[in-house]
């Protein structure tokens, strides 16, 4: 198993250059959102970087949005409309090479490769994470069996791409672990199961409730979805906030979104904590020259 690192340091110009760029893609983002009437909001990383520090954490490497699932699908294809010479969107269901349940807006003619991620056969670019948030059951039980299945196959289609995702157990819970894991990934190479299928049964349990309105919605696909779930009427009307030389929109419960999140977020945490996504490829392509 190889090792990981996901707090790794960044030379100081490499960093600013990534915040640089990621700073002008949000921007567009915007610009698509406004036309749209779409309403975004920065979640997890980015939300704390706002309100903790006007801006980017000072070792984050990415931008992390939130959208209501009618608000997402209609930046799916408006993305591609306006802005398709410059961006494109990356999902399994467009690439099913993409073993990632996270959609991103990628940056077209730059790389960015992890090593979480290294092992995929798709495009890899400088991007932003967007999140959808869809309702979650209304009763406790169906709520529960709904972050597991879909926490289950997150982790699936993580497993078609990679054998070694990042296990949290040391000594013989490590190897075992790991060795499911192993035989995970060769049983999905065996059977030609494909991360665009299980993506589409990922989303199909995501959007399951979302007729019914519960009004209380969740980014799915994460051990905590059901943590920092959210009422819509606490979320909106959204609030605007600095961030670096912009301004964005958060939650209105961004407070509680963040407690809910991290704990007591002001605090700073120590620096074996300070993760990051580790890229052993960046390459900003023709954006500097």
């Amino acid at each position: 198993m190889k090792n990981i690192e996901r707090n790794k340091e960044y030379e100081p110009e490499i960093l600013e250059k990534l915040h640089n760029l990621q700073l002008e893609m949000l921007q567009d983002l915007q610009r698509i959102c406004e036309k749209y009437d779409i309403q975004y909001f920065a979640v997890f990383g980015t939300a704390l970087g706002a309100v903790r520090h006007k801006g980017f954490i000072p070792w984050d490497d990415d931008i992390d949005v939130g959208m209501l699932r009618k608000d997402y699908d209609i930046f799916i294809q408006a993305a591609e409309k306006e802005m398709g010479d410059k961006y494109q969107i990356m999902t399994p269901e467009i690439d099913k090479n993409y073993a990632c349940c996270v959609t991103k807006f990628q940056r077209k003619g730059t790389k960015f490769i992890s090593y979480l991620s290294d092992k995929l056969e798709c495009d890899q670019c400088i991007f932003i994470d967007i999140f959808p948030f869809d309702c979650i059951a209304p009763e406790k039980k169906q709520a529960r069996k709904q972050q597991l299945i879909t926490l289950f196959l997150d982790r699936l289609i993580y497993l078609c791409g990679s054998a070694h995702p990042i296990i949290p157990y040391t000594g013989i819970k490590y190897h075992m672990a790991a060795g499911i894991c192993w035989c995970a990934h060769y049983i999905t190479k065996i059977t030609h199961l494909s991360p665009r299928f299980i993506y589409g049964l990922f989303v199909k349990q995501c959007t399951k409730y979302n007729m019914i309105g519960t009004d209380v919605v969740t980014s799915f696909g994460d051990g905590s979805s059901l943590k920092y779930c959210s009422t819509v009427n606490k979320i909106f009307p959204l609030k605007k906030v600095e961030f670096e030389n912009m301004t964005i929109d958060v939650m209105n419960n961004v407070d509680e979104h963040l407690k809910r999140t991290y704990g007591d977020y002001m605090k700073l945490p120590p620096i074996e904590q300070r993760v990051n996504h580790a890229p052993c490829v960046i390459d900003f392509g023709d954006v500097y020259k």
